[in-house]
């Protein structure tokens, strides 16, 4: 999955929760609640995963999905976009 230069794989999109996980690594910091960066220790400071809350809800009510890079610069994902509208709503149990 492409974010800005960055590419994360595999990605996976859970449809019954409106999440989505790209890449690996551990917790970081986010500057927008809806998505938060992955690092590891041995990248340089480079990302090497991301998880977007809502990404389906965020294409709905603002036509997009935006993602705030570590630069922070806004960046529109249409790689999520995609997965988001090919991957059939679900019911939340």
């Amino acid at each position: 999955m492409k974010i800005g230069s960055y590419d994360f794989e595999p990605a996976t999109y859970f449809p019954e929760i409106d999440h989505l996980r790209a890449g690996g690594g551990q917790i970081g910091d986010a500057d927008d609640a809806r998505h938060v960066f992955f690092y590891d220790d041995e990248n340089e400071g480079e990302p090497v995963g991301v998880e977007l809350f809502g990404p389906r809800q965020q294409l709905a009510s603002e036509g997009a999905i935006t993602v705030v890079l570590p630069s922070g610069e806004r960046v529109r994902v249409p790689d999520t976009e995609r997965l988001v509208r090919d991957t059939p709503a679900t019911d939340a149990a």
